[in-house]
Protein backbone atom coordinates (compact mmCIF):
# COMPACT_ATOMS: atom_id res chain seq x y z
CA UNK A 1 0.00 0.00 0.00
CA UNK A 2 1.16 3.50 -1.20
CA UNK A 3 1.18 6.62 0.38
CA UNK A 4 1.16 5.64 3.95
CA UNK A 5 1.97 8.24 6.85
CA UNK A 6 3.22 7.63 10.08
CA UNK A 7 2.37 10.18 12.68
CA UNK A 8 4.38 11.27 15.58
CA UNK A 9 3.08 14.52 17.54
CA UNK A 10 0.73 16.93 17.68
CA UNK A 11 1.49 20.20 18.59
CA UNK A 12 -1.18 22.97 19.19
CA UNK A 13 -1.69 26.61 19.86
CA UNK A 14 -5.25 26.95 21.49
CA UNK A 15 -7.49 28.61 23.49
CA UNK A 16 -9.89 26.68 25.90
CA UNK A 17 -10.90 27.67 29.31
CA UNK A 18 -13.62 25.33 29.83
CA UNK A 19 -11.15 22.14 28.15
CA UNK A 20 -11.63 20.11 25.21
CA UNK A 21 -11.82 17.10 23.47
CA UNK A 22 -9.63 16.30 20.89
CA UNK A 23 -10.10 13.49 18.38
CA UNK A 24 -8.30 12.15 15.46
CA UNK A 25 -9.39 9.64 13.00
CA UNK A 26 -7.32 8.04 10.71
CA UNK A 27 -8.20 5.26 7.62
CA UNK A 28 -5.81 2.42 9.23
CA UNK A 29 -5.55 0.01 10.58
CA UNK A 30 -8.93 -1.22 8.69
CA UNK A 31 -9.18 1.15 5.59
CA UNK A 32 -12.12 2.87 7.18
CA UNK A 33 -11.93 6.36 8.95
CA UNK A 34 -12.02 5.66 13.28
CA UNK A 35 -11.01 7.38 16.44
CA UNK A 36 -7.65 6.29 16.53
CA UNK A 37 -6.58 8.98 19.42
CA UNK A 38 -8.17 11.58 21.95
CA UNK A 39 -6.80 14.08 23.68
CA UNK A 40 -8.01 16.05 26.45
CA UNK A 41 -6.82 19.79 26.22
CA UNK A 42 -6.73 20.98 29.46
CA UNK A 43 -8.24 24.50 30.25
CA UNK A 44 -6.44 27.16 29.64
CA UNK A 45 -4.90 29.87 32.15
CA UNK A 46 -4.20 32.98 30.37
CA UNK A 47 -4.79 33.56 26.53
CA UNK A 48 -2.40 31.61 24.43
CA UNK A 49 -1.50 27.88 25.12
CA UNK A 50 0.98 25.84 23.09
CA UNK A 51 1.44 22.36 24.29
CA UNK A 52 2.96 19.15 22.62
CA UNK A 53 0.58 16.05 22.30
CA UNK A 54 2.43 12.26 21.54
CA UNK A 55 0.62 10.30 18.96
CA UNK A 56 3.44 7.32 19.60
CA UNK A 57 1.89 5.55 22.39
CA UNK A 58 0.98 2.62 22.29
CA UNK A 59 1.91 2.61 19.03
CA UNK A 60 2.68 5.33 16.03
CA UNK A 61 -0.64 6.53 14.93
CA UNK A 62 -0.81 5.44 11.04
CA UNK A 63 -2.63 6.41 7.59
CA UNK A 64 -3.56 8.16 4.61
CA UNK A 65 -6.13 10.11 5.76
CA UNK A 66 -6.44 11.79 9.02
CA UNK A 67 -9.10 13.75 10.24
CA UNK A 68 -9.60 16.07 13.23
CA UNK A 69 -12.64 16.96 15.74
CA UNK A 70 -12.36 19.51 18.68
CA UNK A 71 -15.13 19.18 21.23
CA UNK A 72 -15.83 21.29 24.58
CA UNK A 73 -18.88 22.87 26.53
CA UNK A 74 -17.57 26.12 26.07
CA UNK A 75 -15.47 28.43 23.58
CA UNK A 76 -12.35 26.75 22.03
CA UNK A 77 -9.77 29.07 19.35
CA UNK A 78 -7.25 27.00 17.41
CA UNK A 79 -4.45 29.31 16.50
CA UNK A 80 -2.37 26.94 14.94
CA UNK A 81 -0.93 23.66 15.27
CA UNK A 82 1.13 21.22 13.14
CA UNK A 83 1.55 17.14 13.44
CA UNK A 84 5.34 15.64 12.92
CA UNK A 85 5.00 12.71 10.52
CA UNK A 86 7.01 10.64 8.17
CA UNK A 87 6.12 8.56 5.22
CA UNK A 88 6.13 4.75 4.99
CA UNK A 89 7.89 3.31 1.81
CA UNK A 90 5.65 0.20 1.24
CA UNK A 91 2.64 -0.52 4.26
CA UNK A 92 2.00 -4.29 4.31
CA UNK A 93 -1.05 -5.30 6.09
CA UNK A 94 -0.82 -8.67 6.56
CA UNK A 95 -4.58 -8.75 8.46
CA UNK A 96 -5.65 -7.71 4.85
CA UNK A 97 -3.92 -10.93 3.14
CA UNK A 98 -1.25 -8.22 1.53
CA UNK A 99 2.38 -9.75 1.51
CA UNK A 100 5.68 -8.42 0.52
CA UNK A 101 8.33 -10.61 -1.96
CA UNK A 102 11.55 -9.61 -3.47
CA UNK A 103 12.42 -10.22 -6.80
CA UNK A 104 15.37 -13.19 -7.47
CA UNK A 105 18.56 -11.18 -6.32
CA UNK A 106 21.81 -12.42 -7.49
CA UNK A 107 24.68 -13.79 -5.18
CA UNK A 108 27.30 -13.39 -7.37
CA UNK A 109 28.40 -15.46 -10.16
Amino acid sequence: MEGVNQFKDLTLTYYAPSGATFEISTDLPGGSLGVRRTIALLATVGERETDTFPLDNPSLLEGRLIKYKVTSAGPVILYEGFIRFRRVGTYIDGAAGDKWETQPLSLGA
